[in-house]
């Protein structure tokens, strides 16, 4: 059977284990360099954008930021405040948040900037997040150019739970022009109990880009960063690929 409900909420208690293989521990080291780097605010609130059930969240913790998590998914957040008790959390979609000048970090990994759509719904999540970070701080995320999105098929990881094996399928199709980018889901669940289920769902994203979101940024009073997208180094971007972290100051 195939349901086309929201694949998140159904199944957001296996999504820590669709990304098993996302190393969120590097990621946070690397978004500490970064804002040692980049950052010019002596403060440590730390606001997660798109923070699902908290990974990111937990590190930051870890490493001494005070935590902010984001998200439009009740289900998410509420296996998010599970891990992170001692944060807050913010059920919001990411070009509606309306904190102000509040936060010395804020990030938004996993290609999760692309859900702020169409290009004046992204345009508003940079300008929220340029106006709740305090004189100093660092916006960090990744992008992917939209000019190097391939076609290909899709990422497939599968999962043993008990009796049950579940696959994960995602993968992103763009047109070759236009700001629309797709990211097509399918989760297929097969037990001895329960049979054959299958969840798909579609998202659209925002296809930008590297140079135009630059300029978005800049426009709105970014000083910005173009960094290769290694999570070990802080390398400058090569100006040829096509994935890249953004390091974005406000003065």
């Amino acid at each position: 059977m195939t349901d086309n409900g929201n694949l998140y909420a159904d199944l957001s208690g296996y999504y820590d284990q669709f990304c098993a293989e996302v190393d969120y521990a590097e990621q946070c080291a690397f978004a500490e360099r970064a804002f040692d780097c980049f950052g010019a605010s002596d403060g440590r609130d730390y606001l997660d954008l798109a923070c699902g059930t908290g990974q990111h969240l937990l590190h930051m913790l870890r490493r001494g930021f005070v935590g902010t998590g984001l998200d439009n998914s009740a289900a998410m957040l509420e296996l998010a405040e599970a891990r992170c008790p001692a944060a807050r959390f913010l059920l919001c979609d990411l070009a509606a948040f309306e904190q102000a000048a509040e936060f010395d970090l804020i990030t938004c990994f996993l290609y999760s900037i692309h859900y702020s759509h169409p290009t004046s719904a992204l345009q508003q999540t940079l300008l929220r997040a340029w106006r709740a970070l305090k004189p100093g701080g660092l916006f960090l995320f990744n992008t992917v150019d939209a000019g190097g999105i391939s076609n290909q098929r899709s990422t497939i990881t599968s999962v043993v739970d008990g009796e049950q094996r579940l696959s994960f399928e995602s993968g992103w199709r763009y047109r070759g022009e236009g700001e629309t980018l797709d990211l097509l889901l399918g989760i297929t669940r097969e037990s001895p109990a329960g049979g054959l289920k299958r969840w798909t769902d579609h998202h659209t994203m925002t296809a930008i880009s590297l140079l135009q979101l630059q300029n978005m940024l800049t426009d709105i009073g970014f000083e910005v960063t173009l960094l290769e997208h290694d999570y070990q180094r802080l390398l400058p971007w090569n100006g040829k690929s096509f994935n890249a972290l953004v390091a974005a100051r406000r003065p």
